[in-house]
């Protein structure tokens, strides 16, 4: 009996036999591993066959920064494929509605190493892991070769009246700023598609290019180049 009809088989036998909560699980393991950080949420509802909906949603910091979470967002709605599922390396969600998010930008800011004229250069690190590979130019990872690669597409993605919370170490009070409306088409992990950390590139952008604190706007062209 091959592999796919075996997980077939057993994804009926979960449907039928165990209730809903461990399905809620195993979906709540897998978006953790896509985002690599602590995800936790308030309800989670699931519209068999191919709809998820989760309401007060947390993506979490590590501890050593001044946010809790990295993004918290009223409701997040999937649609999906669920063919690919079973049948395809490639899970392609149909639609992604990101609705009032909340991103959460930490950034630290240090002055431990010596230019060439004795003077201390200024080094950055941040929560969402840019700062220091733009700064510090670290040599690419490299990664255990994997025997399967599960890779994901997300044709149509929204994300509505959101809001971005700053806080940089060398400004005593944080920042809060309204960004647009954004949209997104063919976006996911494969080099075939937009990556999804270009988005947070753009999320980026279109921070510093909302904010109205010169001494902040000045830091983010500083930390992240533009």
């Amino acid at each position: 009996m091959s592999k796919t009809i075996k997980f077939i088989f057993l994804l009926i036998l979960l449907l039928t036999i165990f209730n809903k909560q461990l399905i809620i699980h195993y979906c709540s393991y897998k978006f953790s591993k896509w985002t690599e950080r602590k995800l936790v949420f308030d309800k989670f509802y699931i519209d068999y066959p191919n709809k998820i909906e989760i309401n007060g949603i947390q993506i979490k910091n590590s501890n050593n920064f001044f946010y809790d979470n990295l993004i918290e967002s009223d409701k997040v709605i999937l649609e999906f494929d669920p063919k690919s599922l079973f049948f395809s390396n490639l899970i392609i969600i149909e639609k992604l509605v990101i609705e009032k998010p909340k991103f959460f930008l930490d950034i630290v800011e240090s002055k431990n190493d010596l230019k060439s004229n004795g003077k201390k250069s200024k080094n950055y690190s941040d929560n969402i892991g840019l700062a220091k590979k733009i700064n510090k130019n670290p040599p690419a990872k490299i990664w255990p070769e994997k025997k399967r690669d599960i890779n994901f597409l997300i044709l149509k993605t929204s994300i509505i009246d959101a809001k971005a919370l700053i806080k940089v170490s060398t400004i005593s009070k944080p920042s809060e700023t309204k960004l647009s409306n954004m949209y997104f088409n063919k976006i996911g992990n494969e080099k075939n598609y937009q990556h999804y950390k270009d988005v947070l590139k753009i999320i980026l952008f279109d921070i510093m290019a909302s904010t109205t604190n010169s001494d902040l706007k000045k830091i983010l062209k500083d930390v992240y180049k533009y």
